[in-house]
């Protein structure tokens, strides 16, 4: 699902007391207003096509906005998270977790020798899904497909 960011109309209010708000994408918790710490922590995933830490969109977070502490980023990442606008991606090698401002379906490739993780759009064939469902006994309702190799830059 795709986030859109619109104006949060308030009444008595100028154009620069309005922020815009981000809106729930399961509808389960309010709109959330995109502060200027948050919208920082969202650029900072969203110019980032590394699937980033925490920790390294904390230091990007850092070098335009100085006095954004830790807590506020991983308060904001979780919050992003929870409303649609980002998704985490937990890779079973790694202790941390990496954020994906791609929210479409999609599947990941992640090279075994530098761990960079590539987003690649492949859906598998429904004879796949299919074949799966009668083997498992399980109503296949969605897969997370994760391929691992060596990229292009570490054979060179």
């Amino acid at each position: 699902m795709r986030v859109i960011l619109t104006l949060a109309e308030r009444p008595h209010t100028t154009p620069h007391d309005r922020a815009p708000t981000i809106p729930s994408a399961t509808h389960d918790e309010p709109a959330f207003r995109l502060t200027p710490q948050r919208e920082a922590v969202l650029s900072a995933v969203q110019g980032a096509h590394t699937h980033p830490s925490a920790d390294e969109i904390f230091r990007t977070v850092q070098s335009t906005s100085p006095g954004i502490g830790v807590a506020t980023v991983y308060r904001t990442l979780d919050l992003l998270v929870r409303h649609g606008a980002i998704q985490q991606l937990r890779l079973p090698d790694e202790a941390v977790t990496r954020y994906d401002a791609n929210t479409m379906p999609h599947q990941h490739v992640i090279c075994t020798a530098c761990g960079t993780v590539f987003d690649i759009d492949l859906q598998l064939p429904a004879r796949v899904l299919a074949t799966a469902a009668d083997r498992s006994g399980v109503e296949i309702t969605e897969y997370d497909l994760r391929l691992r190799g060596t990229c292009a830059d570490c054979r060179s």
